[in-house]
């Protein structure tokens, strides 16, 4: 009875945790789709760009380590989750932005709120879900998730197609959906606050990072060279600017995140049969938006940014998913935040240096970024031969 009772609360928790992502997806996913060609008009280069969304990344990844220790430190899960989300609102305040440099400190900005939110929120997944399989968990959170990344999307071309591309109009109405989020948060609140608190997870609070263990490092390292070597949507997309109608490539990057919650809940059902095997799929499907990404032909482009998306659902179920398996209960949202941190700077070297290859011109750019996409998987793989020989042992 009491197995059947905490299978309930799981799913319910991952439920109402999945509808806030959903909604404040819908902004983030919305403002990130249109964010590329908003910073072209503006006046930004793809490296500009490239740049801008490795910073932003990074300070999302990065400062999850601090936010994830004081959570774990403090028991305070609720407080970084209702600031975290709150950020949230910094995305439709992109309509007042007249420069790239503004429009950058915004994004910016909603990176942090994410970095302040993402450990307590997959700590509070991890403890509600417990005993349904961290990849059924996140792999059914991520798919609410991205039913937010298709519907934000959707709504932002829509709205760009009758506003005739106006690009501050589509932010703005997504102030909508951001207190929808807000109000859904604190349904989970009050709902889920007895089963996510420090007093029930008995805390240690002398944390130290020796409890991660080699084999945690080792994991880092091997998601941390595929991300390098994953190219990223606003890559694809400055380069599709000029090439696709402007309305449209936000519905491809719909379409990309249909794919990812898909991706998300089948390979978290896999990861939970086959553990870290599965990271073979993730160093190959991350390899393929770059190689689709070579020529300026609207097929392959679009095919590059439906090809984000199912590296992206493999990589949102999985690296969460290994996270929880490889740390301990009381150091749980210290190793999210350790983990995002090694992935933001992977987000940052990785985004400036294919910008940076884009930058040299058509001729031999596209090239080099299929190139050093290919060394980066091919390293990834190298290093998670060496992870496999050390889980056996």
């Amino acid at each position: 009875m009491a197995d059947r009772r905490t299978r309930r609360i799981g799913y319910y928790g991952v439920i109402l945790f999945g509808i806030v992502s959903l909604l404040a997806d819908i902004v983030y996913e919305g403002g990130r789709s249109a964010i590329p060609e908003f910073l072209r008009v503006l006046g930004a280069s793809a490296a500009i760009v490239g740049l801008i969304t490795g910073l932003g990344e990074l300070i999302g990844y990065a400062l999850r380590f601090p936010s994830g220790f004081l959570a774990d430190y403090s028991g305070k899960y609720w407080f970084f989750l209702a600031l975290g989300y709150s950020f949230i609102l910094f995305i439709p305040a992109l309509a007042l932005a007249r420069g790239w440099e503004l429009a950058a400190l915004l994004v910016f900005a909603e990176r942090l709120g994410k970095a302040v939110r993402a450990p307590s929120r997959d700590t509070a997944i991890s403890l509600v879900a417990k005993d349904i399989g961290t990849g059924k968990a996140f792999g059914f959170h991520e798919l609410l998730d991205q039913v937010g990344a298709v519907l934000g999307p959707i709504l932002v071309s829509a709205v760009m197609f009758f506003s005739m591309n106006n690009l501050r109009f589509s932010f703005s109405i997504l102030v909508i959906p951001a207190l929808a989020a807000l109000m859904m948060l604190y349904v989970a609140y009050v709902r889920l606050r007895g089963y996510v608190s420090a007093e029930d997870r008995h805390v240690t609070f002398k944390v130290s990072l020796r409890k991660l263990d080699k084999r945690f490092w080792t994991y880092n390292l091997v998601a941390a060279l595929s991300v390098v070597g994953f190219l990223h949507y606003s890559l694809i997309a400055y380069r599709a600017g000029g090439i696709i109608a402007p309305w449209l490539v936000p519905l491809l990057f719909a379409a990309a995140m249909g794919i990812d919650a898909l991706t998300a809940v089948a390979l978290g059902f896999a990861y939970d049969r086959f553990k870290m095997k599965v990271f073979w799929l993730i160093i190959l499907v991350s390899a393929l938006p770059a190689v689709f990404s070579v020529k300026n032909d609207v097929v392959l482009l679009s095919i590059a940014i439906l090809m984000y998306g199912v590296g992206m659902g493999a990589q949102e179920s999985i690296y969460r998913s290994v996270v929880a398996d490889m740390s301990p209960l009381e150091m749980r949202a210290t190793a999210y935040g350790v983990f995002n941190t090694i992935y933001g700077l992977a987000w940052l070297i990785g985004g400036f240096t294919m910008g940076f290859m884009y930058d040299l011109g058509a001729g031999i750019g596209p090239w080099l970024v299929v190139s050093f996409c290919v060394a980066c998987q091919l390293t990834a793989a190298l290093s998670l031969t060496i992870l496999l020989r050390s889980l056996k042992t």
